[in-house]
């Protein structure tokens, strides 16, 4: 069984220390009123609500926003934050290029009208949080190499810190209908347990032992999933479902070579079968929730969704240029305009999936070879509509109707039925640096048509005029 000590010598060290509470409030780069319209955008676009510097509010030069979801030890996440209705909450610590350290983390609870700091606690030596709040808490885990195992809780109105110290060595957690979900053990030798309860008495529901394991160093982020009808492990090779209410097992799967995995609802998973040598599909099947297989494909293309919202479990899955049935597995229709041709790793050609975004009833597809884009009714397999844009961007986000789009330059929306593009903002409208919305950005709508962005260095809220 692998100690603690073992694995210190698989991971970076962490923190030593933890901050201390005291320090600078944020400071805002665009006063919280009045709301500031963004130059050469049209009438539809939000406007600049209010703007945040993590350099600024944290009073170190390299200081960064980082998603709690992932360690605040290692800087290995991107920017993000969680959001809980009024506060968003967030990490800020210093990146430096000369290690791979968060340093000096610290939690911030963020008003989400205004940008102004509501509270902010020591962040150091996590693991990780839960992506969604726990009766009224944010639920996060000491990392592995901390010297007292627990369960950390931020109050998310005015961020006191709870501890719940455990005999575990945990490696993931989720929240799900008023319940907290924790996975731990000794992943190395399939030694694994799962417990079901809340912050104060974390396995009060229940506690099940699971026969899965990989390597520490290929422990994957998403290691735990409950938000998609049924409880989900996946470490390495091996997959194992089981019931949210009881932590019974219900089923286990295997990957094989270089096979990855999606997840989507309801309680399906998707398996995108993957060789090794060259990275080569072979094809993809869809699991249920008992662990049968749904329906297949032996296709070598595979869609990759940067956002999947079906509408409900009528909306047909889409499995290369066919979209099957949730509920049965039947082939729905066919449209080709889900499919292009690419490179290849072997330096030839292969098939791809176009689609790169489910929105309620509609697909949004990307066919990168023609620099077309395309809107497919998920009910019909008609298309609604084709555009000619070169402009390569991510499905960040969808409010309702429009989509939102990102790259490196801005944001847009995108009317989903019509094709149509709502609004464009330049990131270099809201600010001149052109380094401070570079790298990686993290897009959230809070409603309203609200929108709040963070990446590495400035975090924005965007709200309607009306």
């Amino acid at each position: 069984m692998t100690s603690r000590a073992g694995i210190r010598g698989l991971v970076v060290a962490a923190v030593a220390a933890l901050v201390t509470s005291a320090g600078a409030a944020a400071v805002l780069l665009q006063p919280p009123d009045p709301l500031r319209k963004i130059t050469g955008t049209n009438d539809s676009a939000p406007g600049l609500a209010w703007s945040i510097d993590a350099a600024a509010m944290f009073g170190q030069q390299f200081a960064e926003f980082r998603s709690p979801i992932h360690s605040t030890s290692i800087n290995l996440g991107g920017p993000g934050f969680i959001d809980t209705g009024d506060t968003l909450i967030t990490v800020v610590g210093v990146s430096t290029d000369e290690s791979i350290e968060l340093r000096d983390a610290v939690m911030y609870g963020i008003d989400a009208a205004t940008g102004e700091t509501r509270w902010h606690a020591p962040a150091a030596e996590l693991g990780g949080c839960a992506a969604v709040p726990l009766d009224g808490q944010l639920v996060c885990f000491t990392d592995p190499l901390s010297r007292s195992a627990a369960l950390v809780g931020y109050d998310i109105t005015d961020g006191a810190v709870t501890r719940t110290p455990v005999d575990w060595n945990i490696f993931a957690l989720a929240v799900n209908d008023g319940r907290l979900f924790v996975a731990e053990g000794d992943v190395e030798s399939d030694d694994v347990r799962v417990h079901s309860g809340v912050l104060p008495d974390p396995d009060s529901h229940w506690s099940r032992p699971f026969e899965v394991g990989t390597s520490w160093e290929d422990m994957p982020s998403d290691a735990l999933d409950v938000t998609h009808g049924q409880g989900l492990i996946a470490l390495g090779a091996d997959l194992a479902g089981f019931d949210l209410d009881t932590g019974t097992p219900t089923w286990t799967a295997q990957l094989d070579g270089c096979s990855r995995i999606t997840i989507t609802e309801p309680a399906l998973v998707e398996r995108i079968h993957t060789q090794c040598n060259g990275y080569q599909i072979t094809g993809t099947d869809i699991l249920d929730r008992t662990g049968r297989v749904l329906a297949a494909t032996t296709h070598s293309a595979a869609h990759s969704l940067s956002v999947d919202d079906p509408a409900d479990g009528s909306i047909p899955i889409l499995l290369a240029d066919k979209a099957f049935d949730r509920r049965d597995g039947t082939v729905r229709w066919t449209n080709p305009d889900l499919l292009y041709t690419g490179p290849a790793n072997d330096g030839g050609t292969t098939q791809r999936g176009t689609a790169v975004a489910i929105l309620g009833e509609v697909a949004v597809l990307h066919d990168p070879s023609s620099d077309t884009w395309s809107g497919l009714d998920l009910r019909t397999g008609e298309t609604l509509w084709r555009n000619v844009n070169d402009r390569s961007g991510t499905v960040s986000s969808h409010d309702d109707s429009p989509a939102i789009l990102s790259d490196s330059t801005g944001l847009w929306a995108l009317d989903v039925r019509t094709g149509q593009t709502l609004w464009d903002i330049p990131f270099r409208a809201v600010n001149p640096d052109r380094d401070a919305l570079a790298g990686n950005t993290a897009l959230t709508p809070t409603g309203n048509g609200r929108f709040v962005l963070a990446s590495a260095r400035t975090m924005l809220g965007l709200r309607p005029f009306d």
